[in-house]
């Protein structure tokens, strides 16, 4: 029984560890307000996920980077740059869901 329950948490942490990925390198298309939060849009994403919406990312307004990581995103768009970011959940707005980024883990422009 101990065995079986041992097994059972390592399972669940691997898979937890394990859960959501990078958005792979992308042009943002097209960056939108919605609900103060930042959607960003690219046809070059992965969708870690499995969310519904695989070409648009958002990047919730309460997270604690917010300002800094739309600076940087602002600035990627307006060169032509390319974003990658980190996602390990799906958000969802409008009925459909989308993945999440955080401003605080992986954000990168090249």
């Amino acid at each position: 029984m101990t065995k079986n329950l041992i097994s059972a948490v390592l399972m669940l942490m691997s898979s937890t560890v394990l859960a959501g990925g990078s958005i792979t390198w992308g042009e943002i298309t097209a960056i939108a307000f919605q609900n103060k939060d930042l959607m960003l849009y690219s046809d070059d994403w992965q969708n870690p996920n499995g969310c519904e919406i695989a070409n648009a990312v958002i990047l919730k307004h309460t997270d604690s980077n917010f300002d800094k990581a739309y600076s940087l995103i602002l600035a990627a768009y307006m060169s032509g740059k390319k974003v990658v970011a980190w996602s390990d959940e799906c958000l969802s707005f409008d009925g459909k869901t989308y993945n999440h980024i955080r401003g605080f883990k992986y954000l990168q422009v090249k």
